[in-house]
C-alpha cells in the first residue's frame, strides 16, 4: 500500500507546487508617458499609420495630424487606447 501511494502524493505535491508558482508575479505597473508614447508609435507603425503628432500627459494621450481614411482614423485611436496606461485618448486626427 506505501509503494503505491508514495508516487501519487509525489505527483500532487509537484502540481501543487507548480500551481503556486505564479503567486509572486506581480501586475505590471502602468507605462511612464515617454514609454507610453514610445508604444502608441509602435502600434501606428504596425498599422502603417505615419505623420501622426503625438502628446502624451499623465496618460491622457493627444493624437494630432491627417490620414486618408476614417479607417486609420479609428485604428489610430485604438493603437493608443489599448497601450497599458493609457487613461484617455483625444483624437484630433482629420481625415482627408
Amino acid at each position: 500500500m506505501k509503494k503505491t501511494l508514495a508516487p501519487v502524493v509525489c505527483v500532487l505535491l509537484l502540481f501543487g507546487a507548480l500551481g503556486c508558482s505564479n503567486w509572486n508575479k506581480m501586475t505590471p505597473k502602468p507605462l511612464d508617458n515617454t514609454a507610453i508614447e514610445t508604444e502608441v508609435r509602435k502600434n501606428l507603425a504596425g498599422d502603417g499609420i505615419t505623420g501622426i503628432h503625438i502628446d502624451v500627459s499623465n496618460g491622457v494621450v493627444t493624437l494630432d495630424g491627417n490620414v486618408k481614411t476614417s479607417s486609420d482614423r479609428s485604428k489610430a485611436y485604438d493603437d493608443a487606447a489599448k497601450v497599458n496606461g493609457v487613461k484617455r485618448v483625444i483624437n484630433r486626427i482629420t481625415v482627408g
